[in-house]
């Protein structure tokens, strides 16, 4: 006799059975470990790995030698109707001869962030995206680029991720080196087009 009934009871005796199968073992419980017990425990660890011995760095102290200067030294002041903004040295790869006036703090001007200043004067700006690597100088912006800079008549500032960055001079390896000495050499010419 194959009726529902038979088979939800017959369904219901197999899923129980089941349960009681796959039940959880018993877990066993410990006892908590008291404050003298961890404290001893991390005694032990203590003198078992004692701390590294730290040798004082040779040479001069680099936190005195590599002092930055203050912030308008290392920047370059864009400046238009009252308002300036400040972008690192390098960051701006063209000036055309019209527009060099904008460059260099006027008085009275205020400066602003610049977000707010490249929205204001997007009109006689232009912003070149730069991976990181170019910025670095290890690898050559496009060529298309950089010859683009010769008919621009907008200044035009190098940006990584939105914002303004330094481009430092392309680097070329010495084919003379063994692979992997000291790095690239700095004897090949700019990365970027002159103003």
């Amino acid at each position: 006799m194959n009726s529902p009934l038979s088979i939800f009871f017959l369904l219901v005796a197999t899923a129980l059975t089941a349960a009681a199968v796959d039940a959880p073992a018993r877990v066993e419980m410990r006892e908590v470990a008291t404050h003298e017990q961890i404290v001893e425990a991390a005694r032990i660890a203590r003198e078992a790995a004692p701390p590294s011995v730290f040798k004082p760095a040779e040479g001069e102290d680099p936190s005195k030698v590599n002092k930055p200067g203050d912030l308008i030294s290392r920047s370059d002041i864009l400046c238009f109707q009252g308002r300036a903004t400040l972008v690192p040295k390098r960051a701006v790869l063209h000036i055309p001869k019209g527009l060099a006036d904008r460059v260099g703090m006027k008085p009275g001007s205020q400066i602003g962030s610049w977000t707010e200043f490249l929205t204001a004067n997007r009109a006689w700006i232009r912003t070149v995206p730069v991976t990181r690597i170019q910025a670095e100088g290890n690898a050559p912006m496009p060529e298309g680029v950089v010859k683009s800079f010769d008919k621009e008549q907008r200044v035009v500032i190098a940006t990584y991720q939105e914002g303004p960055i330094s481009v430092l001079p392309l680097k070329q390896v010495d084919p003379t080196a063994p692979v992997g000495a000291e790095g690239p050499s700095n004897t090949s010419p700019p990365n970027i087009a002159k103003p």
